[in-house]
């Protein structure tokens, strides 16, 4: 079992005060009064007791959202995640619209076995917003991360575990499963065999400094890792990743020699087609982008690398036709939109091109646009 919080202050009961106040009733009557008190008393070292008082407390007031988060999670930190995860539905009836409670559900969920669900409402939950809460946030993305993992869809577990880096909530199975994700390597933390604990581990490391913004403490992580594991699939790739600012010309090699390691690795020749498309050789460009689509013809970031890479080759038409592939792809990606607005005005389509500079502005205004990714699917 993968705890929520770790003690001290396993309940981190701070965390649903302010969102669930305004639903909870005024207690009148003493003897609710006293089970209320009792119950809060044992939450944090006596779990079994508290989801006892708690129920004979709801037994009274069924109409008190906040005695069911609590039930729920007296009952979550028992193990016994269904009953948690129904009297957790049943605070959400009572004040609905909550993100930490509807996120909570989803860790239920997840530990009940039933992962779509439980991703559907982690991403709902985090959606809405959850409680300002490192620890609990971490637990409910680091689900999220591990029911890509399960799937292998490796871009989204990192887009689930990014956000914990850049705002300094870093947990060693966090970094882990970071590990997994940038190394696409078809484990979970429960499955990795002993003798990959240190490359995963120190590709985690790496990434989530990077990720942090941190280049300081993430160079010489990625030294390390390229030095201590340079015939590892993947790693060649981080390191060219980390490089793509700063010294394009040993990114390039380090894409180059990524291929020569897995000669399948697809996003290694989307990087490496981008980098020579800005240096002028459009051809070979076309052809790298051009095995990326063969290789993943329904990912969204390679049509739309074969598409730049077409315009600026002056191959216009099959430019077009590329991103018109990648923004059904990525409807919502704002670059996409960019892109084929270029490639309209190119063509002498200004109505459409038009159009598209339309869409490029709206969703490229939102906080949070989104980012044209590897295995971003429809």
């Amino acid at each position: 079992m993968v705890r929520v919080w770790n003690k001290p202050g396993v309940w981190a009961i701070a965390a649903f005060w302010p969102i669930l106040a305004a639903a909870v009733p005024a207690a009148q009557n003493g003897s609710f009064d006293d089970l209320a008190r009792r119950a809060s008393d044992a939450i944090e070292t006596r779990p079994a007791e508290a989801a006892a008082l708690y129920q004979r407390a709801l037994a009274m007031r069924p109409g008190w959202a906040e005695g069911w988060m609590y039930r729920g999670a007296a009952l979550f930190e028992l193990g016994r995640f269904r009953e948690a995860r129904d009297a957790l539905r049943k605070c959400a009836a009572l004040a609905p619209g909550k993100g930490t409670t509807v996120a909570f559900i989803g860790m239920a969920e997840y530990e009940l076995g039933d992962y779509a669900q439980a991703l559907a409402d982690i991403l709902k939950g985090e959606s809405i917003g959850l409680a300002d809460r490192p620890a609990f946030v971490a637990q409910v993305r680091y689900r999220g991360a591990l029911i890509y993992l399960r799937s292998g869809n490796f871009p989204q577990a990192l887009e689930q575990l990014r956000p914990l880096a850049r705002n300094g909530i870093q947990t060693p199975e966090a970094v882990e499963a970071l590990g997994l994700s940038v190394l696409n390597l078809h484990f979970l933390p429960a499955t990795l065999p002993p003798e990959r604990h240190a490359l995963v581990e120190l590709a985690g490391r790496a990434a989530w400094a990077y990720l942090a913004e941190r280049p300081e403490e993430s160079g010489p992580l990625f030294e390390q890792l390229g030095s201590q594991f340079p015939d590892e699939p993947g790693v060649h790739y981080m390191k060219g990743v980390f490089l793509i600012d700063h010294d394009p010309a040993a990114a390039e090699q380090e894409f180059r020699k990524e291929l020569r390691i897995a000669p399948s690795h697809v996003l290694a020749r989307v990087q490496l087609a981008l980098l020579l498309s800005k240096d002028g050789d459009a051809d070979s460009a076309v052809r790298l982008a051009g095995e990326a689509v063969e290789l993943d013809p329904a990912d969204a970031l390679c049509q739309v690398t074969l598409g730049r890479a077409l315009l600026d080759a002056g191959r216009t038409a099959e430019a077009i036709a590329a991103l018109e592939k990648g923004e059904k792809l990525a409807p919502q990606a704002a670059r996409v939109h960019f892109y084929l607005a270029q490639a309209y005005r190119r063509a002498g389509r200004d109505a459409d091109a038009r159009k598209e500079n339309a869409v490029w502005d709206r969703l490229h205004a939102q906080q949070e646009p989104v980012e044209l990714n590897a295995g971003q699917k429809p």
